[in-house]
């Protein structure tokens, strides 16, 4: 028996998307070489081959596209579903003065990048080294794209072949701002490792197509 659709307010839209993006700290360097990493809820692979990652961000009073700009190069971390992390996540948010080096503030440790500036974080599993591609500015924000120059992971979050192993990696989600201070002072995220293998329940020449398709992004 189909499950009743109700509509919903536009006011309720972006909660009920949750969870809108996978999360991340980025990191940035400015013309002077201070270190600045600041927490992004929704950023997202948008090529697979290259490999490009996609976010947005604020145009006016952000050191990420500031040193974005002067450099063109940033690096995405993606954290675990661990309190600890995450933890450090929630301080790298906060709106400290420009300058100021957030991994200090959130006790990351900073591991020098293989082809950037900017430096990887050690606590997080995955690490993506990106260069600029092109940016998009609209109504006071900036979409930014990168190209993937290098990438760096924990040796126990993937199998031979490259595959994650997703109860090792742990990989989290950020449900937004509409989930921010519930409760009070509080940020909601959520797990999403669990896998399921679904098989395509179709026979025809799009199947065959598609395949040849993956095949040919060598991936």
């Amino acid at each position: 028996m189909a499950k009743e659709k109700i509509d919903q307010d536009p006011k309720y839209w972006d909660r009920l998307f949750a969870s809108p993006g996978i999360l991340a700290i980025i990191t940035t360097v400015d013309s002077e070489g201070r270190v600045n990493a600041a927490s992004f809820g929704t950023v997202v692979r948008v090529v697979h081959n290259p490999v490009q990652i996609a976010f947005t961000t604020n145009t006016t009073g952000k050191d990420t596209y500031r040193n974005i700009q002067a450099n063109g190069q940033f690096v995405v971390n993606l954290p675990s579903f661990e309190r600890s992390i995450l933890e450090k996540v929630c301080i790298a948010g906060l709106p400290f003065a420009p300058g100021v080096n957030e991994m200090e503030k959130a006790r990351l440790t900073a591991l020098p990048s293989r082809v950037v500036k900017p430096p990887r974080i050690k606590e997080c599993p995955r690490n993506f080294e990106c260069e600029v591609v092109w940016t998009k500015e609209w109504i006071n924000r900036v979409t930014i794209v990168g190209n993937v120059v290098a990438a760096s992971v924990d040796a126990d979050c993937v199998d031979e072949q490259g595959f994650v192993i997703w109860d090792t990696l742990k990989a989290v989600t950020y449900c937004g701002a509409p989930y921010h201070n519930l409760p009070p002072y509080q940020h909601l995220f959520v797990s999403a490792y669990e896998t399921m293998t679904v098989a395509t329940p179709y026979e025809g020449p799009e199947v065959e197509a598609y395949d040849q398709l993956v095949a040919n992004l060598k991936i």
